[in-house]
């Protein structure tokens, strides 16, 4: 089994343990004196850190350290001239781009 779901088990275990020993009602002031379980306080804010560090923590693509162009057509097996990167393009493309 791969160590991935194995440590989700483990920490959602963990959770469900610690959120259900803690049913006893507490209070506590978010605009205003607020009386609820601390089932519901412990798991909202673990939800909300779930959330947090999902967002911060996210993989990002990383970008090319070097960008190309490596557009060109397949060679033909009976091409005989150099090929370099304008060769595919007419004549009067690679005089408006300079690389006569």
């Amino acid at each position: 089994m791969r160590p991935k779901p194995i440590i989700f088990g483990i920490i959602t275990a963990i959770v469900l343990v610690v959120l259900f020993n803690n049913k006893e009602e507490a209070s506590f002031w978010l605009f205003g004196e607020i009386r609820t379980s601390k089932l519901f306080i412990l798991g909202a804010f673990f939800v909300l850190g779930v959330i947090v560090g999902g967002v911060v923590f996210r993989r990002r693509k990383a970008h090319p350290k070097e960008y190309n162009i490596n557009n060109l057509p397949p060679m033909a097996d009976t091409e005989q001239e150099e090929r370099t990167p304008y060769s595919h393009l007419s004549e009067e493309d690679r005089k408006f781009l300079g690389r006569d």
